[in-house]
């Protein structure tokens, strides 16, 4: 099995787990818990005697986000007739080198990130966790990954909790105000499962009881409370909290421990480990100490869950076969107007650009809204930087096609032109200010979805 990737929530790195083969360990039970991480450690098994039925309940609208490689049909007669999907693992304390006296050091290692369930068919988590389409299109979400019984096998899971990633319906990942969260529409709807309640208004208080549920280490999953909330500046899109939580934490629910309402994503937090004596021991933190763990409030993704039940229309505007070269070094670049007869107010936009080029991140996209407004759509590669590395290799074009916005990738700034009108001249500006490759632009279609007329 090839390396797997654990997204770190500490750093937003990644580390790379050794290739180990899988197996299928049983739970450890839970004995005594050392001071690990802020002040005990909390972590707790679904069957363990302190975990409420409430929490179990919260639990089973919690997914672990794996490769989908990661997860291969079931073969045998047996598992091909109740759709069991094998999961490829690795032992915990062999991949990461854990002491011998860690915690859940037996137990299975599969995932690289956490989510949770806000509708039929919507999923929440880290915006790092869910950061390109590729990583949509190569991610499963699997729900029920955790011991309900100290025996249970987890080698295998049943293919109707495994979901796929249809399209990214808004990410943000702002370096700047640390805002990180990523909402994820499922290839179809989970069944039997509540979508979790979160907070769509309003603070979240210092001093607040908390609940984390998730899979830290890609373990299956785990509950942690007897946590708080630390500091709360109203200016930030985050909170500070001493919740035990490691790398693959990421995209976690934070809970409201009291009303059991989603307070916000775990996204960052201190160093998981330390090494002592040849082996990984759990970083040890007061319950005051260190730098804290850092929670995406849920105000920051509510905005994107509105429940808009007026029809809409959609209608989309092509320009093909162009061939339109895009000047070399040139911040102004060039501009492709795209008349829309349609009237109607706004409810969503996606712009697919089609190019040729010899580095498509050079390649700058933006536009510009009938009334003069211009939103920056990011880079052609993916690589959304306001300032693209100097790059003075020149390499032989290639194609590239990127859809802003819509099923495509989802674009914040985009929002800003929702309920404007939709009629009149669209200008798409496609520009590379940085030397050395040159391009040509291909195709542009701009899609409006607005809403019907009564």
């Amino acid at each position: 099995m090839p390396a797997r990737m654990l997204f770190a929530e500490c750093t937003g790195s990644v580390a790379i787990l050794a290739s180990l083969t899988a197996f299928a360990p049983q739970a450890q039970a839970t004995g005594p818990r050392p001071e690990v991480v802020y002040g005990e450690d909390n972590r707790m098994d679904l069957f363990d005697s302190h975990v409420p039925g409430n929490w179990r309940k919260l639990a089973r609208s919690t997914a672990v986000l794996m490769r989908s490689s990661d997860l291969t049909p079931d073969s045998t007669p047996e598992s091909t007739i109740s759709g069991q999907m094998n999961v490829h693992s690795e032992n915990y304390g062999e991949a990461m080198a854990l002491c011998p006296d860690e915690r859940f050091r037996e137990q299975p290692s599969a995932g690289f990130c956490s989510g949770f369930l806000v509708g039929p068919d919507i999923l929440v988590t880290a915006g790092h966790c869910m950061d390109s389409q590729t990583r949509c299109e190569t991610t499963s979400f699997v729900f029920d990954f955790g011991y309900l019984s100290a025996n249970d096998d987890l080698s295998s899971v049943p293919e109707s909790n495994v979901f796929r990633c249809k399209a990214i319906i808004a990410q943000e990942l702002d370096r700047e105000t640390k805002s990180d969260f990523a909402i994820v529409k499922l290839d179809r709807p989970v069944q039997g499962r509540e979508p979790l309640k979160y907070r769509a208004s309003g603070d979240t208080e210092r001093g607040t009881n908390l609940l984390v549920i998730g899979h830290p280490s890609g373990l299956p999953t785990k509950v942690a409370a007897d946590a708080q909330v630390r500091s709360s500046d109203t200016s930030d899109p985050f909170f500070v909290a001493n919740l035990d939580t490691f790398g693959g934490n990421s995209g976690s629910a934070v809970f409201n421990a009291d009303s059991g309402e989603v307070e916000g994503i775990l996204v960052r937090g201190e160093m998981d480990f330390r090494f002592v004596d040849g082996c990984n021991k759990s970083y040890h933190c007061e319950k005051d100490g260190c730098r804290g763990e850092d929670v995406t409030r849920a105000t920051v993704f509510a905005e994107y869950m509105e429940d808009d039940s007026r029809a809409t229309e959609t209608r989309s505007f092509k320009l093909d076969n162009l061939n339109i070269a895009i000047p070399d070094n040139d911040p102004a670049g060039i501009s492709e107007v795209i008349y829309v007869d349609k009237s109607g107010e706004i409810a969503s936009i996606g712009l697919r650009v089609k190019i040729e080029h010899g580095f498509p991140n050079d390649a700058r996209v933006s536009l510009r809204h009938p009334d003069g407004t211009l939103v920056d759509l990011g880079s052609m590669g993916g690589m959304d930087t306001t300032k693209p590395a100097d790059d003075t290799t020149v390499r032989p074009p290639v194609i590239a096609e990127r859809t802003f916005g819509l099923d495509g990738v989802a674009v914040k700034a985009l929002r800003s032109l929702r309920n404007r009108p939709a009629l009149g001249a669209w200008t798409v500006v496609v520009k590379d200010p940085v030397a050395a490759d040159e391009g040509v632009l291909k195709e542009l279609e701009l899609t409006l979805k607005t809403y019907a007329r009564n």
